[in-house]
């Protein structure tokens, strides 16, 4: 009676190799999940960071399209050219730009006065809701981080490429250079309509 007794279960070899099997398979889907999660959080850095330099760009861009040959006054009634730029320091350029919207019905201009400096690796855009500023708070903006190195050169009349913009006319077109970390080199040229 005994010898035909059947066994209902697992033996603990089975049992052994199934916990083996299951380990052995849960560390690959760990890993493959892993991978995924870490090209996730790598694209959407890169992602963010092709949005930033896409915004500064098209700030910069905008800003240019708008600029006016407006001076600027200094506060103690001397006129100041409408578009500065010395070619060395921190400030990249400085000029007047038309379109500044009004949505509130101020009575202001619709000119404003906006400067790009760069500082501490950062690229700044510096705003001034009135042209002839000389101690107004700017409304600051940080455009972009880890860059390395800003040029400005600008196309004259005469066929000239300069890098400092000294004259009370405005250029034909002007060169913006940023050098970046992850980016290497960005270079836009854009005419000047006026």
């Amino acid at each position: 009676m005994n010898a035909k007794r059947k066994k209902h279960g697992f033996t603990l070899i089975e049992l052994l190799v199934a916990m083996a099997i299951f380990s052995l398979m849960t560390v690959i889907a760990y890993a493959g999940i892993s991978s995924v999660m870490l090209n996730d959080r790598t694209s959407l850095e890169h992602e963010t960071a092709l949005k930033r330099l896409q915004r500064t760009l098209v700030f910069i861009e905008k800003d240019l399209r708008q600029l006016s040959p407006r001076p600027r006054n200094d506060g103690y009634s001397a006129l100041q050219q409408p578009l500065k730029a010395d070619g060395g320091g921190d400030v990249l350029i400085e000029f007047s730009r038309a379109g500044n919207s009004n949505p509130t019905d101020l009575s202001r201009s619709s000119l404003q006065r906006v400067s790009y400096i760069l500082e501490d690796e950062k690229l700044k855009r510096l705003s001034w809701n009135l042209v002839d500023h000389s101690d107004a708070e700017p409304l600051t903006m940080t455009l972009m981080d880890k860059v390395i190195e800003g040029k400005v050169s600008f196309f004259s009349d005469e066929g000239e490429t300069l890098e400092a913009w000294t004259k009370e006319t405005l250029p034909l077109g002007i060169e913006v250079k940023l050098s970046t970390e992850r980016w290497g080199e960005i270079r836009r040229v854009l005419p000047i309509y006026y």
